[in-house]
């Protein structure tokens, strides 16, 4: 065990970031998140999480990993709003032209907006007394000298200080800059995957009363691909609110008009969310994201990584957010720095080899069933994951979006996620 001191600074307030800064808080004197938004204290929508406004669940192992970092989160969550579920039980599950059977293996989760659980993470982190949350700060580049990163340039100006750190983590998301800042320090950037999918996504919040889904929790409807390229969801959060996620791959996307919404979830292959949209009153305008592709930065090929400097969560791995595995690849991301830290005083040239040989497994599997299930659609490219026209053909229902992270019956293709 190393007895680690100095400055760890963590770029980004993303739940990545915040879930890192967690993992590290117990190894270095300081841990210091700086990000461009300025925070809301209340559970609020944010520029900087544009995918926020959509539907949120973590996965088994997301869950499991954010409650021994923040003992007691889950219970808070519930006490704010969040609504507990059974994943299997409680769904009402159209997919592969059927609706899925319950089942008696069943494991508990927990559904909430995501401005609320990151307002939750929030607040425990602010508690820590060597941990600093600053808003407000735009990170514009690296600091570094022979081989290591020595800390952040911040502002706008030419003459901003530069704030020192042991460890610098890159947590911005997928829109991380770290590739060109490696390079102005003389690095190398990491070699890049892409898989394009041109998702989009249409979300509202909707008032939820008593007895609108009899006997069940939580709607799932997908249509079969390759030829349907739309899905949706329909979750309880807080506030007794539904949020409904519409989707489609390949720019078949939901439109922003009320009219336009509920006729794209009428062509969905069960008429539960849309029966749901009639039934429910509207609380928010309709609000769209898109996805162009997956994308996988792959920091574990660089020969030399620098010292004093780690991506993690959106920053390596960005995901189709459809499968779910955000969140909880961050979570079992951050457990594994956790772990190299311990190993590793944060300014080794070990660490980063180690961490991102440890982040590669970790997120080799579920982008496997990720873009594994996004091969179904021929409209697909990039990289193919091995064996994908093997199995994709045979597994229909068992390697597809949001059910081949849960299924036990498809070992080869279960991710660690869950």
């Amino acid at each position: 065990m190393t007895h680690n001191t100095g400055r760890v600074v963590v770029i980004g307030a993303s739940m990545a970031g915040l879930i890192a800064a967690r993992a590290l808080a117990d190894a270095a004197n300081e841990v210091l998140i700086l990000d461009r938004d300025e925070l809301p204290s209340s559970p609020q929508w944010r520029k900087g999480v544009p995918q926020g406004r959509h539907a949120h669940a973590l996965l088994r192992a997301g869950e499991q990993i954010l409650e021994d970092l923040f003992p007691g989160l889950i219970r808070d969550l519930v006490a704010r709003g969040g609504q507990r579920f059974s994943w299997f039980a409680d769904a009402l599950w159209w997919q592969f032209d059927g609706y899925r059977t319950r089942r008696a293996d069943d494991f508990e989760g927990t559904f909430f907006t995501r401005p609320l659980l990151e307002d939750t993470v929030r607040k425990r982190l602010a508690a820590l007394p060597n941990v600093q949350i600053r808003p407000g700060i735009r990170v514009r580049g690296l600091t570094g000298r022979d081989g290591r990163v020595t800390g952040v340039v911040t502002g706008e100006g030419e003459h901003e200080p530069a704030i020192h750190a042991d460890l610098v983590v890159d947590a911005s998301g997928r829109g991380s800059r770290a590739g060109a800042w490696l390079e102005e320090l003389g690095a190398t950037a990491p070699p890049v995957d892409h898989v394009r999918i041109d998702m989009g996504y249409a979300s509202r919040l909707l008032r939820r009363i008593p007895g609108q889904l009899p006997g069940r929790t939580w709607i799932a409807t997908l249509g079969t691909p390759p030829r349907s390229k739309r899905l949706a969801i329909a979750i309880p959060v807080e506030g007794d609110r539904w949020l409904v996620t519409l989707a489609g791959f390949f720019g078949d996307h939901a439109p922003a008009d009320d009219a336009g919404f509920l006729a794209f979830a009428d062509t969905l292959p069960a008429g539960d969310i849309p029966d749901l949209l009639r039934q429910a009153e509207p609380l928010t305008p309709i609000v769209r994201h898109t996805l162009r592709s997956e994308q996988w930065r792959h920091f574990e090929k660089l020969r030399r990584p620098p010292a004093g400097f780690l991506a993690i969560g959106d920053a390596i791995c960005s995901f189709n957010p459809i499968y779910g595995q955000g969140m909880s690849s961050a979570a079992l991301q951050a457990a594994a720095l956790s772990r190299c830290v311990a190993k590793h005083d944060l300014a080794s040239p070990a660490l980063p080899r180690r961490f991102y040989r440890s982040a590669a497994k970790i997120v080799t599997r579920p982008w496997a069933v990720a873009v594994g299930g996004d091969f179904f659609y021929p409209e697909t490219t990039g990289p193919r994951p091995p064996l994908v026209d093997v199995l994709n053909p045979t597994c229909a229902g068992r390697s597809s979006p949001l059910s081949t992270t849960q299924s036990s019956r498809a070992p080869s293709r279960t991710c660690r996620t869950c």
